[in-house]
């Protein structure tokens, strides 16, 4: 450890390593001292010195040894970042507010930068409106992400090479960052600032984009004076190096007291149904902004409102669920589209609204992904860019009892210490494998992709996610973030949602002016607006499939078509990736359009699971143990008791990674496998017995050959999921 003697390296300049910071004159004798000296520059950028008298203050962790962050107080309540400095400082940035200008002051700063968001919709209001005067496709900052209609930037190399543009300023969609990348060359890296911005959704958004965690991945390949992560509600990172990034605290003078009105109900549906009505009725001309992070309870308040209501009704979600959400609408010139416009997460950061309107947030804690921790409740309210600010606010939630006494930091390592034991398992697999050949237990390569997919765990009640990804260079590695979301689950349903007052007691404790309610509804929405729903989503979502369907079709090739489908399920509803992902898992197997009217009649989870394994058993080679055995024993057209299929199957259960079976267990099972006729009776020591007969081996009617055999040799045990 360094002490402070070893730290300072000259009169006017304070550095570990880390952290550095430039004095206009002497460094402090104490970093207590009463008045500081200003600040000239902190940890790479430059103070607007002229405009500000910047005094940093020295957080250490262990008293002139270790340095936990550094902090500075903003010149005034309302002033911005570019107000502050010429570029951004490196490392870890904890703005604590909305509203101040990060993204702006690294995309206007005098050098070549590349902005990371993690939506479409962001990066896209950030570039849109950076166009030159006088050509209808020149940008100052370039938009780089999926396909937006009717907007067409110029290609990334155009870009780079027009020199009439100074700077080189890209604002990136997060799975975009390796294609740009790609072109950029690591070798210039060098030339540019790397900026992530609002990491925090990272930890929430991860587990359904895993390509998130790759962007750390490349932060890490920039100079550590070449970038910096951002946001304005941070929480703890089990990843050991963002951890170690230093730290920038921006503070601010007063708290932003916020008036909340705090509604505990036993349905959120229905309250806030209520809580619409109340407000048009009272302010008929105001708009209303709903957050709340699931398009199907937002589809079932919508269809419970008034027919003249509905058509004042905007949904703003992902654009991969234009074509299955009956409202999808989008954020156009920093207005909502409708009167009454419903958001869901990817809304939830970045996005400016200059208008003001009443603001709703929704929490269900018996639907995790709605959970929101008291920063993301300011992080939305954020999103209201009026100086006036919010028309109303109004926070609505549930609570889920909790009867644990968990620690989730311990819970985090728990995780934390399975992934490294797999890490190491799968290490050390390849090298025995190596070592004894001719041993069976390794008789298979790891499919790392399906070895990571299986590591999808709950724990103590958690949502499952992957503890498990492979990094940009291929190895494997604990997925971070995915442990993060298993640590905030447990935290914010322990602290804040497991009973009513939490919530309250934490919003005080923050500054806010709470005016409180705890209901129990008397009405529901109704089981008809409910079904009415889900048939429109089913119809929107058969819709869409349709479309991937026609694009599959167009691929001539298994490559072409799995490249296709990979590409497709990040553009796709929730629904649609699923049947996607089923397809990328079979197509091998099965005729294209056999399998196609496969996977749309048995869809359902628990039937796909079943026809699954019957691919798999049927692709078998003919001479595979599997195969050999269950005919051997069970052949066609024969009447057997329970007892006698179950003993006649226990031949091959230890083949498909099942124990030894009772009658009763072992029938369902066989079933996936074979055909069985209806119950009949067999005489049994001239006793009638239940019965069945065998009428075939192909129970889901594939009548085609597979387009390719599994060896005979494939040790299946693990391959079958039962």
């Amino acid at each position: 450890m360094n002490t402070l003697h070893n730290i300072i390296s000259d009169n006017n300049q304070f550095s570990d390593g880390k952290y550095e910071i430039l004095y206009c004159t002497g460094i402090p004798h104490s970093f207590e001292d009463d008045p500081l000296p200003m600040v000239q520059t902190l940890n790479g950028a430059d103070v607007n010195c002229e405009n500000v008298d910047l005094k940093c203050k020295v957080n250490w962790l262990e008293k002139n040894k270790v340095i936990e962050s550094i902090s500075f107080m903003m010149p005034r309540d309302d002033a911005h970042l570019k107000d502050v400095f010429t570029t951004s400082p490196y490392g870890l940035i904890k703005k604590n507010r909305t509203g101040v200008g990060a993204t702006t002051l690294e995309l206007d700063s005098p050098r070549n930068s590349i902005v990371v968001v993690p939506t479409r919709t962001l990066a896209y209001s950030k570039a849109v409106n950076s166009r030159i005067e006088g050509d209808e496709n020149k940008y100052k900052i370039l938009y780089v992400g999926g396909k937006i209609t009717g907007f067409n930037p110029p290609k990334i190399p155009t870009y780079l090479a027009d020199s009439s543009i100074k700077y080189k300023k890209f604002i990136v969609v997060a799975n975009s960052l390796p294609s740009l990348l790609n072109i950029i060359g690591k070798e210039n890296y060098n030339d540019y600032f790397l900026m992530v911005d609002e990491i925090d959704s990272y930890q929430y958004d991860c587990s359904y984009r895993p390509e998130m965690e790759d962007v750390i991945d490349y932060y890490f390949q920039f100079p550590p004076t070449q970038r910096c992560l951002v946001s304005a509600t941070v929480s703890r990172f089990s990843n050991k190096l963002i951890e170690d990034e230093p730290v920038i605290n921006v503070e601010f003078n007063e708290p932003l007291p916020r008036n909340i009105r705090l509604i505990h109900t036993d349905d959120t549906n229905i309250r806030v149904k209520k809580s619409i009505e109340d407000i048009i009725s009272t302010h008929p001309n105001d708009k209303i902004l709903v957050a709340y992070n699931s398009i199907s309870n937002c589809g079932y308040i919508i269809n419970s409102l008034a027919d003249e209501l509905k058509t004042d009704c905007a949904m703003l979600c992902s654009t991969k669920n234009e074509s299955t959400v009956e409202h999808y609408s989008d954020i156009t010139d920093n207005q909502l589209p409708q009167k009454i416009s419903f958001m869901t997460c990817t809304y939830f950061v970045g996005i400016d609204i200059t208008e003001r309107f009443h603001l709703i947030t929704v929490i269900n804690s018996k639907k995790f992904h709605t959970v929101l921790s008291v920063d993301k409740l300011q992080q939305i309210a954020g999103r209201c860019r009026s100086s006036e600010g919010l028309l109303s606010e109004t926070i609505i939630y549930s609570t889920k009892e909790s009867t644990n006494n968990l620690n989730p930091n311990d819970v985090c390592n728990e995780a934390l210490i399975d992934a490294k034991q797999l890490i190491h398992f799968g290490k050390l697999y390849s090298t025995l494998k190596y070592k004894f050949p001719t041993t069976d237990i390794f008789r298979n390569e790891i499919d790392t992709t399906e070895f990571i997919r299986k590591t999808a765990r709950s724990y103590h009640g958690t949502k499952p996610v992957q503890i498990l990804r492979q990094d940009i260079h291929g190895d494997l590695m604990p997925s971070f973030f995915n442990i993060d979301y298993i640590r905030i689950q447990i935290e914010l349903l322990k602290n804040l949602y497991s009973q009513a007052p939490h919530l309250m007691d934490k919003l005080i404790v923050e500054g806010h002016n709470i005016e409180y309610q705890n209901l129990q509804e008397q009405e529901r929405i109704t089981d008809a607006v409910i079904e009415e729903t889900d048939a429109q989503t089913l119809l929107s979502n058969e819709s869409q499939r349709d479309e991937l369907i026609t694009l599959l079709r167009e691929e001539t090739t298994l490559e072409g078509r799995e490249r296709t489908a990979n590409t497709l399920r990040t553009q796709c509803s929730s629904a649609n990736r699923i049947f996607l992902e089923h397809f990328i898992e079979l197509h091998k197997y099965v005729p294209f359009e056999t399998l196609i009217d496969k996977l749309v009649l048995y869809n359902k989870a628990s039937e796909y699971k079943k026809l699954r394994n019957y691919v798999l058993f049927w692709a078998l080679e003919e001479s595979h143990s599997i195969k050999v055995t269950m005919r051997q024993n069970l052949p066609l057209n024969e009447t057997y008791t329970g007892e006698e299929l179950a003993a006649r199957f226990n031949t091959i259960s230890g083949l498909l990674g099942l124990g030894e079976l009772s009658s009763r267990q072992a029938i369902p099972f066989l079933k996936e496998f074979c055909k069985l006729s209806t119950r009949t009776t067999k005489r049994v020591n001239n006793t009638p017995t239940g019965a069945y007969k065998i009428l075939s081996y192909n129970p889901f009617g594939l009548n085609v050959e597979p387009l390719q055999h599994i060896p005979a040799a494939k040790d299946m045990r693990k391959e079958f999921i039962f």
